[in-house]
């Protein structure tokens, strides 16, 4: 049996290459020889062996999505295979019909060809999904219910002209960057060039064996689809740059944790069987994605002085931000991170099934806030003359204390505050003895609701004294967005927590003039910057979701 591929410059052990114009590899699969009086061929669904298509003697039978094979995968065409079986020679002609790739053991069958199968084969009518058994017997014969197994496809490199520097080799060196936040491994033969395919790793590369959303072990993994390693060939030998992002944040500072991924990345390399480059961001830190810092790090440090092509570069996530059943039964993307990556540093991005499956693009939801869009804004005339108090209203990262500090405690305001003071009560009681000695305060906590708000318009009111209030128009989305910003930029600020965040926007009650204010004036945020990459960093973006 002869299954030719179009995979270039691979083939496999003890057959004869065939050439023309185009190099084709030509695959041989060893089985146990079939008995002469063969009278009979279907194809046995894996998922459901109990589901078979029988292929009559030279008698076309097409393959796709509809009623007698079950499959409502829309990336299947209703008429994506075409099989004809011959009973006199155990053989079955598959022509290739569908947009989307189908396949053979685990190997990609090139559109609008023809490939002669034998018993045992498994055809995928899509690459990786809707597994099907060739199966030949004798009407007498007993079917041997557990599933063929799938060949051993050996294959080297038949390029001759290849540097021999760049063979693959499964070994490589581990590095630690900024106390362990950032893993880098280079495996032996990697070399830099000016082209870079980057890859996400978990979701793309691979995926879980167990079938669970995240691995139970270091072992817990297969290759996404089967043919990536050929893909990765092919770009290697097109003087690309194999590189792999991934965060890895449950990794920490954990010595036995990180030591066994670094065993699980290399294990996945040797799968892979191509020199690669791994970075792994193991906190939440610049190095985390979508933030810029892998790349960064690999731009600036870890390419020697090769300058990186953007344009020619690309990369490859399925963190891309689909909804739910973006494809038939699919969840939700768990992220955008991946795609804002991409984003970020101006390469052009692909899920795994439009890269390697050459799927349609699908629709995808951008987060609500976009930091590239923040519009230039001035804070309104707040300087009065009068004797009052100003009490603040905003969440963490906001901008309320920078506002207050300069624009109000500048001009002489007393700042009070429970993030100096500890109580609402003793913030009260300060704001009582600035009153009696004729000075104006602001108030700098949060005070999201009527009831915090109405501890301060109170002493205000019996003394007289107006009361105005301030409130930052920062949504949540952009508070998150500046709070992840200071964590990245600013090694003292001390993170606030999404819970502390969430729980801000669950309490917030919008102010009123019947609480007792003279005036309520809105604030925007308006971002300052102490340097040039600061404000290059700030407007990325920086939130996964």
């Amino acid at each position: 049996m002869r299954v030719i591929f179009r995979l270039r410059n691979l083939f496999y052990n003890n057959y004869k290459i065939l050439q023309d114009h185009n190099l084709n590899i030509l695959c041989h699969c060893k089985y146990g020889s079939m008995a002469t009086s063969t009278k009979i061929c279907y194809l046995k669904s894996i998922r459901n062996p109990q589901r078979r298509i029988i292929l009559p003697h030279e008698k076309p039978v097409t393959i796709g999505r509809n009623e007698e094979t079950g499959i409502i995968d829309l990336h299947v065409s209703r008429s994506h295979l075409e099989c004809t079986a011959d009973l006199n020679t155990s053989k079955v002609l598959v022509k290739t019909l569908g947009k989307s790739h189908a396949g053979c053991n685990g190997y990609a069958l090139m559109q609008g060809e023809s490939y002669v199968l034998k018993h045992g084969d498994r055809i995928e009518v899509r690459l990786g999904f809707h597994e099907y058994d060739i199966v030949f017997e004798s009407p007498n014969e007993e079917e041997e219910e557990r599933p063929a197994k799938k060949p051993k496809l050996d294959f080297f490199n038949v390029n001759s002209n290849h540097n021999n520097n760049r063979k693959f080799s499964n070994s490589g060196q581990w590095e630690e960057i900024d106390g362990k936040d950032l893993l880098i491994y280079t495996c032996d033969g990697c070399v830099p060039q000016s082209t870079i395919a980057a890859f996400d790793l978990d979701g793309t590369i691979i995926k879980t064996k167990s079938g669970a959303r995240f691995p139970k072990d270091p072992d817990d993994w297969v290759l996404n689809i089967n043919s990536i390693p050929q893909k990765l060939q092919q770009l290697f030998e097109n003087d690309h740059k194999i590189v792999i992002f991934s965060n890895q944040s449950g990794l920490g500072n954990d010595f036995s944790k990180i030591k066994g991924y670094k065993g699980k990345i290399e294990a996945i390399i040797a799968k892979l069987s191509v020199p690669a480059q791994v970075f792994l961001a193991t906190g939440k830190s610049i190095y985390r994605k979508p933030a810029p810092g892998m790349w960064k790090a690999l731009s600036e440090l870890k390419n020697g002085d090769v300058t990186i092509d953007i344009d020619k570069s690309f990369f490859v996530g399925d963190a891309a931000g689909r909804e739910k059943n973006w494809a038939p039964k699919k969840n939700k993307d768990h992220s955008i991170c991946d795609r804002l990556l991409a984003l970020n540093v101006g390469l052009k991005f692909y899920t795994p099934e439009e890269y390697f499956l050459k799927s349609s693009s699908v629709s995808f939801v951008m987060p609500e806030f976009d930091p590239r869009t923040i519009p230039n804004e001035n804070y309104p005339q707040i300087v009065t003359d009068k004797q009052e108090v100003v009490i603040m209203v905003g969440g963490p990262g906001s901008g309320k204390s920078y506002f207050c500090k300069n624009n109000l405690i500048s001009k002489g305001y007393v700042h009070v505050s429970r993030d100096k003071l500890g109580t609402w009560q003793k913030c009260a009681k300060l704001l009582e003895d600035c009153i009696q000695r004729k000075q104006s305060v602001v108030i700098d906590n949060t005070n999201p609701d009527k009831e915090s708000r109405q501890r301060y318009i109170d002493v205000a009111k019996r003394h007289g004294i107006l009361c105005r209030c301030f409130v930052m128009t920062t949504t949540h989305r952009h508070a998150k967005h500046n709070n992840r910003f200071r964590e990245m930029t600013d090694k003292s600020h001390v993170a606030v927590g999404d819970l502390v965040l969430n729980s801000y926007k669950k309490g917030y009650q919008e102010p009123e003039l019947t609480e007792g204010f003279s005036e309520i004036i809105k604030i925007p945020f308006i971002p300052k910057f102490n340097n040039v990459e600061h404000e290059k960093l700030y407007r990325m973006f920086l939130l996964e979701d």
